[in-house]
């Protein structure tokens, strides 16, 4: 008889708990489903607590589509907003290290990337002037190149023309080597010219060809030489620790001669620096256009 009333107890213990068991399921939130977001919506996630202008300017527009025509202009709102630089990367984004490691970034990944590097001026290097006008006409593809002197480490950002929306997208982004560079012998050269005053004396031809604009009047052009010691009271602040040069297409089949151009983003600012490397491998910097 007591054994009997010890298993009904343990029938009645396992009973109770089972009841609770099931109260507490019942009472217990259920668990909830993925948060998915609209493309809009995770545009407002990401972005930056650092607002750029442009995002205030474009928050209820739609995104323009005549920045395509040239690429300066993509470039300029490229650099400027987030929400349209969000738009225009292909994601996800193949990027390849200079010591040849990959991966890629994904659209919830990316973080705003200034082209320009907060400067209000970049600097092209051509080949000749004739190259210049490339800037102006309409292209299928373009690279923004961040040439670290002291790291030696050049930064590649590969745009291209989507075929069937004509719209510029950013397709790729690569680092390699200065040595592995199709300008090395100059970045070297201009790496010194520009923090060296001693060295730079030495290598301005003298007398140096000189163009600029007359004080009278900016269509009026004033053209003829300067000897070295004119020049450092001419010369202007040229970058010293990073180039952001802007490749249009332009190739160095001449690679004894480089055209470096300073060109301002907002302004009419421009100096042109012609510089020519003679037989015996030395670079000078030959004329200059103010």
């Amino acid at each position: 008889m007591k054994q009997k009333w010890v298993l009904w107890a343990l029938f009645g213990s396992l009973f109770v708990a089972a009841c609770i068991k099931q109260r507490q399921e019942q009472q217990a939130p259920a668990p909830k489903a993925p948060t998915t977001f609209t493309e809009e919506q995770e545009d407002s996630l990401l972005a930056t607590a650092d607002t750029l202008l442009l995002d205030e300017e474009l928050a209820d527009e739609p995104l323009p589509t005549t920045a395509d025509e040239v690429f300066d202009d993509f470039l300029f709102l490229f650099d400027h907003s987030n929400r349209f630089q969000r738009h225009r990367v292909r994601f996800p984004l193949p990027v390849t290290e200079a010591d040849g490691d990959s991966h890629e970034i994904s659209r919830r990944d990316w973080q705003h990337h200034s082209m320009t590097l907060g400067q209000d001026f970049c600097t092209v290097l051509w080949n000749g002037r004739r190259q210049m006008e490339m800037s102006n006409e309409m292209l299928n593809e373009a690279r923004v190149e961040h040439i670290y002197l002291h790291s030696r480490i050049v930064e590649a950002f590969d745009f291209e023309r989507d075929s069937l929306s004509g719209q510029w997208m950013l397709t790729a982004q690569r680092s390699i080597p200065l040595d592995r560079y199709e300008l090395t012998s100059f970045i070297d050269f201009y790496s010194e010219f520009a923090t060296d005053s001693v060295f730079q004396r030495r290598h301005v031809h003298d007398p140096l060809r000189f163009t600029m604009a007359s004080e009278d009047s900016e269509e009026d052009i004033v053209q003829g030489t300067i000897d070295v010691d004119q020049w450092f009271e001419f010369a202007p602040e040229m970058p010293q620790a990073v180039l952001v040069n802007i490749n249009y297409g332009q190739h160095y089949h001449n690679p004894n001669r480089v055209v470096m151009q300073m060109r301002g983003f907002s302004d009419s600012m421009q100096n042109l620096f012609v510089f020519h490397r003679d037989g015996g491998g030395r670079w000078r910097l030959t004329e200059f256009d103010n």
